[in-house]
């Protein structure tokens, strides 16, 4: 080994050393900086206009931004988290109350006997005697699933009261560094990847592209369609868990594929089972025109041709990106996608593709 190779081999051994320390040291804090990353994004189209408003302070407008997001986001998602834990807590009692009462029981035969139900059964009648379910078991089981959710975390949160401000305050602190400096650091890691121009063109272009497009898109089609399915269910419906629902109809918004409909249709079918046809109806009407609208309003808009994801991949990431990370596995798992696709391309360009055959000898 020759001395310049020594060197090298020396150098780039403590490089990645160092940029592994820096990993355990930045590791503690993942959550405040991708939830400032989603941030950032979200609103960075704002940081342009802002800054030539006030004449090309940077600074200023990025003090601004944050001050906007703490009190268009942060303080709105506070006061509403507190309330749907209140409410989530009075479903799943309201569920265990008809559980033992027997009325979950007879909602569930009174389904079974609809003509709904019946062709159900008629379909899926060679699987009875193979698979036995209680629907009504199912029920409660996932209602309990979901109120541990929602309460485990919150009761964690408020058990580290500490450790929760901390990460308020790193969020907001590196919220304003992304917003005054994100260019610059976005440039400065383009210029340490070893890759040709080209191709970290690519790559990025692809990153940003699917960073943007699904943060804004993904956001502004859960809160409208979560916000309209709330005013749906508390104008038209005597349910008392509106918020409860409205939140739950904007999480599964983000499902690639009608994923509110899977909330406000099964609101459908209790109000219709509870005798209560009109309503029925017209939270079906309501999901199938405005929420179910809005989403083919917003994501073109936003999307575009922009970030291409297939449908089947981008499912299955994003359940996989729950599983694995939490809520925050919504937005990594497009960007992780994204990325890998964007680095097939360039495999595809560089080592997939057939090398033209040598022209034969002449004898």
């Amino acid at each position: 080994m020759s001395r310049e190779q020594l060197f090298a081999a020396f150098f780039f051994a403590v490089f990645v050393f160092l940029l592994y320390q820096l990993g355990l040291l930045l590791a503690p804090f993942f959550t405040p900086l991708v939830w400032a990353t989603i941030l950032a994004l979200t609103f960075y189209p704002l940081t342009t206009r802002l800054t030539r408003l006030l004449r090309g302070n940077r600074t200023a407008a990025s003090l601004v931004l944050v001050v906007v997001v703490i009190t268009v986001v942060v303080l709105p998602s506070i006061y509403l988290g507190a309330a749907i834990v209140r409410q989530t807590a009075g479903a799943y009692q309201q569920v265990q109350e008809m559980a033992t009462s027997g009325q979950l029981s007879r909602l569930v035969d009174q389904a079974r006997e609809s003509r709904l139900g019946l062709l159900f059964q008629r379909v899926t009648g060679p699987f009875h005697d193979k698979v036995q379910l209680d629907p009504a078991a199912l029920i409660l089981s996932a209602s309990n699933w979901i109120s541990q959710q929602i309460l485990g975390q919150t009761t964690a949160l408020a058990r580290n009261a500490l450790v929760t401000l901390l990460n308020l305050l790193l969020m907001f602190v590196a919220l304003f560094f992304f917003f005054r400096d994100g260019e610059r650091m976005a440039t400065r890691i383009s210029d340490l990847v070893p890759m040709a121009p080209a191709h970290k063109d690519i790559v990025f272009r692809r990153l940003y592209d699917t960073l943007t497009a699904v943060v804004q898109s993904m956001l502004i089609t859960a809160v409208a369609q979560g916000t309209l399915a709330g005013i749906g269910y508390w104008l038209l419906t005597d349910i008392p868990y509106a918020l409860f629902l409205a939140f739950l109809t904007g999480v599964a918004a983000f499902l690639p594929l009608a994923g509110p409909a899977f909330v406000w249709g099964s609101v459908s079918i209790y109000l219709a089972l509870m005798g209560f046809r009109g309503q029925a109806i017209a939270i079906a009407i309501w999901g199938v025109v405005p929420v179910s609208t809005v989403d083919n309003v917003i994501k073109p808009l936003f999307i575009g041709g922009r970030a291409r994801l297939p449908t089947f991949l981008l499912l299955f990431a994003l359940l996989g990106g729950i599983t694995v990370y939490g809520f925050l596995g919504v937005f990594l798992a497009p960007v992780i996608l994204a990325t890998l696709l964007a680095f097939t391309d360039i495999y595809r360009e560089l080592y997939a593709t057939p090398l033209p055959s040598a022209a034969p000898r002449d004898a």
